[in-house]
C-alpha cells in the first residue's frame, strides 16, 4: 500500500492540534459546554447518518469495543444508551480526554486506555460490538487490525467500521485539483498514495491515509462471514461549509440522497460485519409454499 511507516509516526501526528472534532467547537476547551457541542455538531452536521449506522442504542448490557476513541464523542453515545463500554486509543491525549468527557457526562465505562490496534490487549472473543470510525486506515498495517477485530469479537458478534472511500472529493479533490491540476502527483514520483497522503486530512500531510474501492473493503474484510458496505456522506459543500465558505442548496443534496447518489459518491464506506454465518432459515420455495 505504498511506504512504509513507523506506528511512533502515526502516534505522533495524531496527537496535540490533529486529534479529530476539536475544531468544531469555539467554546472553552476541555469543558462539558465544548464537549456538548463537539457532539451536536458531529451528529447533526458532519455525520448525521451515525445515530443510525454507528448503532448507539442497539448494545445495552454488552461489551463493546470502540478502536480509535479520539476524545470519546462516539462512546459516550454507546455509554449514554446503556452499553458497557471499553475504549481504546494509540495516544495518551486521547485518553485523557475521553475519560474527562465521561467523568463530566457523569457516565461509567468498562476500560480506557492507550492500545494499538493492530494488537489489541484483551483476550479472543472478548466483545458483542466492535465500532471503529476512521481510524484503521491510519494504520500501517490495516489487514493487522482488521484480523484484531475479527479475534476480538465473540463468534456471533459484529464489527462496524468507517473506512475512506473513493467518492467525488477523491477523485475530484484528491486526484484532479491536488494531484494534477497543482502537480502533486508529479512531485511525489507519479505515487498516488503519497499524495493522499498529504491531502486527505484536516491539517494534512499523515503518515497515512488508504482510501478503498469496495472491492478493496471486501477484501479487507474477506475473514467475516458477512460483509455490508455502503457509502456515506456527502461531506462538504453538501452537507456543510468547509471553513465557513458556502454551501450548494439544501435540495441539491436532497436531490442527490432521493436519487440514491450518495451511494455512488460517498466519502466514506461503512462497513458492517458479521463474523459468523447465521443459518439460512429458508429458501424460496418454502416460503412461498411451507411458511404461512
Amino acid at each position: 500500500m505504498g511506504d512504509r511507516i513507523a506506528l511512533d509516526e502515526v502516534r505522533r501526528y495524531w496527537g496535540k492540534k490533529n486529534i479529530p472534532q476539536q475544531w468544531y467547537s469555539k467554546k472553552q476547551p476541555f469543558t462539558l459546554a465544548w464537549f456538548n457541542e463537539l457532539a451536536y455538531k458531529r451528529f447533526n452536521i458532519y455525520y448525521e447518518h451515525l445515530r443510525e449506522t454507528a448503532e448507539f442504542e442497539w448494545h445495552r448490557g454488552e461489551e463493546v469495543l470502540e478502536i480509535g476513541c479520539g476524545i470519546g464523542t462516539d462512546a459516550i453515545e454507546f455509554a449514554r444508551h446503556g452499553a458497557r463500554v471499553t475504549a481504546v486509543d494509540l495516544g495518551a491525549d486521547q485518553v485523557m480526554l475521553t475519560k474527562l468527557n465521561f467523568e463530566l457526562h457523569g457516565l461509567t465505562y468498562a476500560d480506557i486506555r492507550e492500545a494499538n490496534a493492530e494488537h489489541l490487549p484483551f483476550p479472543d472473543e472478548t466483545f458483542d460490538f466492535v465500532y471503529s470510525f476512521g481510524v484503521i486506515h491510519h494504520t500501517p498495517d490495516t489487514q493487522r487490525a482488521v484480523a484484531e477485530i475479527f479475534r476480538v469479537l465473540k463468534q456471533d458478534g459484529t464489527a462496524v467500521v468507517m473506512v475512506y472511500a473513493r467518492g467525488w472529493k477523491h477523485y475530484l479533490k484528491r486526484c484532479f485539483v491536488h494531484g494534477l491540476l497543482l502537480g502533486k502527483w508529479i512531485r511525489h514520483e507519479f505515487n498516488w498514495q503519497r499524495v493522499y497522503n498529504e491531502v486527505s486530512e484536516v491539517h494534512g500531510s499523515s503518515p497515512r491515509t488508504n482510501i478503498y474501492t469496495k472491492r478493496g473493503v471486501r477484501e479487507l474484510f474477506s475473514s467475516f462471514a458477512t460483509v455490508d458496505a455502503r457509502k456515506k456522506r456527502l461531506g462538504e459543500f453538501f452537507e456543510y461549509k468547509p471553513y465557513n465558505t458556502a454551501m450548494f442548496p439544501l435540495f441539491v443534496r436532497n436531490s442527490l440522497r432521493l436519487l440514491n447518489l450518495e451511494s455512488w459518491v460517498g466519502e466514506n464506506w461503512m462497513v458492517r460485519a458479521q463474523k459468523c454465518r447465521f443459518p439460512k432459515e429458508a429458501r424460496l420455495w418454502e416460503v412461498w409454499f411451507k411458511h404461512y
